[in-house]
């Protein structure tokens, strides 16, 4: 799935003319597909009702913030969600063996990493941490990331294990 993503980024960016926020709205566009397909499976339907709402919570919070926000910016931020939510699953799956408590502490860890790279630094904690304190999301994750920041931490740390 991670290479899929990388290389349909890539494609994207190697067309002379791209469109403003192509990767943005193919994320957004996929996971709201999913998330209205009555043969979407609970989990795909949960990661994707993530994906749509941290994507339309950051292009809010982006033009509260400012007039103008890049489709570079929001473009950015899709893909390393993608790759961030991408990482975590593929992580999820290699420590299925490992004793319940180092399985919970690795989950932690990757909800702490969306926590402490916020991009906006929004003080509606009920908002920006729904995922998380409901409980029982299978992407418990901050919508207010930095989702470049995050996946590079997370990338190092998966590498540190």
């Amino acid at each position: 799935m991670r290479i899929f993503v990388t290389l349909l980024f890539m494609a994207f960016l190697s067309q002379a003319q791209l469109g403003a926020q192509e990767v943005y709205n193919l994320v957004l566009a996929n996971a709201t597909r999913t998330v209205n397909s009555p043969t979407a499976s609970y989990t795909q339907t949960q990661i994707a009702q993530f994906k749509r709402t941290a994507l339309i919570y950051m292009k809010s919070k982006a033009f509260e913030v400012s007039e103008t926000v890049s489709s570079e910016f929001l473009d950015t931020q899709a893909y390393f969600m993608s790759e961030f939510i991408t990482l975590f699953f593929n992580e999820f799956v290699k420590i299925k063996k490992l004793p319940d408590a180092e399985r919970k502490e690795r989950i932690l860890s990757f909800m702490e990493i969306s926590i402490t790279h916020p991009l906006f630094h929004d003080p509606d904690e009920e908002t920006t941490l729904s995922f998380i304190k409901d409980g029982g999301e299978i992407t418990p994750f901050s919508l207010d990331t930095n989702w470049k920041e995050a996946f590079e931490a997370a990338e190092q740390m998966v590498k540190a294990q």
